[in-house]
């Protein structure tokens, strides 16, 4: 725990968001400020996955921070602030998934009911990976299948969680 309480640079904002990031969002308070933070790490972490696809268990750290956070205390996010992060998720999913080598993949056509051949959020054609689907999201009337990609299903767009 003494490894991240080193002095802040001066104006540096990434020594402020340090703490922020390791700190469990139980265990400290949930306010704008430590959300527009977590956000903030959050795009840095999605900026350094078009170069590597190291960062990827962070960012799900990070996502599982986020989703913590809304949890607790939704009204701190704006609308704006959930349609950024989502869209950050779904860069995420297709800058990771350009690390990995290629594969070709057979397009599905669209099911009954569904809006798109491709998921909503990183733009992932359906084809056989859509394999899972969301009980959480889910109706008798409608599934909805878990991106491969970047894990979007309908309880991001219902907002049942953030991310």
């Amino acid at each position: 725990m003494s490894r991240h309480r080193a002095p802040r640079a001066s104006s540096s904002r990434s020594a402020e968001r340090k703490p922020a990031a390791a700190a469990s969002p139980k265990k400290r308070p949930v306010n704008r400020e430590s959300v527009e933070a977590e956000i903030e790490t959050f795009r840095q972490l999605v900026i350094t996955s078009r170069d590597s696809p190291k960062v990827e268990a962070e960012a799900e750290k990070c996502i599982g921070r986020l989703n913590e956070m809304f949890e607790q205390q939704p009204a701190f996010f704006t609308e704006e602030d959930v349609r950024f992060v989502n869209v950050l998720r779904g860069f995420l999913g297709e800058r990771l998934e350009a690390h990995r080598p290629p594969v070709a993949h057979r397009r599905r056509r669209k099911r009954e009911g569904d809006k798109f051949d491709y998921c909503w959020r990183c733009k992932t054609p359906i084809d056989e990976r859509f394999t899972e689907t969301c009980e959480t999201c889910s109706t008798k009337k409608f599934r909805w299948m878990i991106c491969p990609v970047c894990k979007a299903c309908g309880c991001q767009r219902g907002q049942k969680v953030l991310v």
